[in-house]
């Protein structure tokens, strides 16, 4: 099991923008035969809502936030390929401390047909609609991208003869 953490930047018209750590883990193969495909595998996270923007919530009444991505990727190597099904569901807000919201997701297949390691990293951007609710309900688009200084790569597939 492969477990990292990284941080985005992630801003919103409503609620703001902040730093929000993010805690990673999936299952990754240590080696893929060549030609062969690099099964889809399930993939859990765990996000920490910067306090401000908690707060904000707070202060507005949000009882529970819930939020999906549609255009999550992951790369291996130089191929692309998307996390389907990137969720969080319904969290409620806590009146103190940390917001932690925790989703899951499938980062599909891929073939390898090159026989080298190859990186294999989170997005670099991606989009999520966040939906609130609590003393009223709507729905924003948030939008992040990987904090400077901050990595994308979870580790590397050897693919071998």
């Amino acid at each position: 099991m492969v477990e990292r953490t990284t941080v985005y930047t992630c801003a919103s018209e409503v609620l703001g923008s902040g730093d929000f750590e993010t805690f990673v883990r999936v299952q990754l193969p240590r080696t893929v035969t060549a030609g062969k495909k690099m099964a889809a595998r399930p993939i859990d996270f765990s996000i920490v809502v910067p306090e401000e923007m908690t707060q904000t919530m707070r202060d507005y009444g949000v009882e529970e936030v819930s939020g999906r991505s549609d255009d999550a990727t992951y790369k291996v190597g130089t191929k692309k390929r998307k996390i389907r099904r990137l969720e969080l569901p319904a969290t409620e807000v806590p009146a103190e401390g940390l917001l932690v919201l925790e989703g899951t997701g499938t980062a599909q297949a891929v073939r390898l047909k090159k026989i080298d390691t190859y990186p294999v990293k989170l997005p670099g951007r991606f989009t999520a609609t966040i939906s609130v609710t609590g003393s009223f309900s709507m729905s924003d688009e948030l939008t992040c991208r990987i904090a400077k200084g901050a990595k994308t790569k979870i580790g590397s597939v050897r693919v071998v003869p």
